[in-house]
This record gives C-alpha cells, sequence and structure tokens, in this order.
C-alpha cells in the first residue's frame, strides 16, 4: 500500500522541478538570442562615458590622424596637413580605378561582355601594389619632418590610425563575432 499523502508530494516535488527546468531553458534561450551584437553597454555610450581613456586615438578621415603627436610646430602641422591632402587625393583617384575595375570583373565573371579577365586581375594587382608604394612614400615623407621622439610615437600609432580595421577597411577575424565584416568587400 502507498500512501496518498506521499504520492502527493512526490508529484508536487516533481512538478516544480519540471517548472523550474522548463523557466531556466526558456530563459537561456532567450539569453542566447541576443548573442554578441547587443551588450548591456554600446559602444557609443562607452566612449562618451570615459573619454579620458582615448584621447591618443587618431581618425583616419579626420585631418588630425597624425596632429596629436607632441610638440609639432605650426610648420610641421602644414606640411604634414598638405602632405595628407596629396595622399587624400591619390586614394580617391585610387578607389575609383578599383571600382571601375571590378565592376569590369563582375561584367566578365558573369559573361555580360567578353574580354580577357586575368589581364584584369593582374591590372588589379598592379594598382594595389602601386597603391601600397604610395602608402610607404607617404609614411616616409611624414617622418622625415618629425624629431626622434615624434618618429617614435608616429610609428607606434600610424599602425593603428584606423581603428582597428585592416588595410581594406574590414574588421580583424574574431572581433565582430566571427560574422561577415561591414564595410569591406567581404573574403573575395
Amino acid at each position: 500500500m502507498t500512501n496518498p499523502k506521499i504520492e502527493y508530494v512526490m508529484k508536487t516535488k516533481i512538478v516544480l522541478i519540471a517548472t523550474f527546468m522548463m523557466i531556466t531553458m526558456i530563459s537561456a534561450d532567450a539569453m542566447a538570442q541576443r548573442g554578441r551584437r547587443a551588450p548591456d553597454v554600446r559602444p557609443q555610450q562607452t566612449l562618451r562615458e570615459r573619454p579620458a581613456e582615448r584621447p591618443e586615438r587618431m581618425y583616419q578621415g579626420d585631418m588630425t590622424y597624425c596632429m596629436m603627436l607632441p610638440d609639432l610646430t605650426e610648420e610641421q602641422e602644414e606640411q604634414i596637413r598638405s602632405l595628407r591632402l596629396a595622399q587624400i587625393e591619390r586614394s580617391t583617384k585610387h578607389r575609383a580605378e578599383m571600382a571601375e575595375l571590378r565592376a569590369r570583373k563582375r561584367n566578365l565573371m558573369t559573361g555580360v561582355s567578353d574580354g580577357d579577365i586575368d589581364g584584369l586581375i593582374d591590372q588589379m594587382t598592379a594598382l594595389r601594389g602601386e597603391r601600397m608604394k604610395e602608402n610607404v612614400k607617404h609614411h616616409q615623407a611624414v617622418r622625415e619632418l618629425l624629431t626622434e621622439e615624434q618618429r617614435i610615437l608616429y610609428d607606434s600609432k600610424v599602425m593603428r590610425r584606423s581603428g582597428g580595421r585592416d588595410a581594406y577597411h574590414r574588421q580583424p577575424a574574431g572581433r565582430d563575432g566571427g560574422h561577415a565584416p561591414r564595410g569591406g568587400r567581404g573574403r573575395w
């Protein structure tokens, strides 16, 4: 013979355990839906709340990208500004040429037009190589204007001037939770 009181207590415990497990699974599922893209504190809030922690941050599109170096003279600032303007002009031309080559490559790959795709890829590669050489020349020209102490700081900061993005403005692997990069051309 079984005791009805014991059966009632056992059934109540089973129902409570099942309810607790169900609530736990639902809350875990809800938390998993947020993923890594929705932190409690947004990056914009973090930057506004803690501006003193990032005073040396350099912005690539801004003309102040190396003006944060200590003890720059007026003459150095003006020379760097003119070098930067010339670099921006070359970059704009390069981006336009690359966009045109990419469009032609896309047309060749989809069969919209006929032509030599290998030659087009060689043109793109040559243009990229040319761009890399121009970047090095610009870097060296800016370095020549600086004192030894300023060069050390410039060399340590210039590699971070694009805000953690690589040469083609894509997020480095792993920083975005493994997702495809935003704003870049992707992997290809």
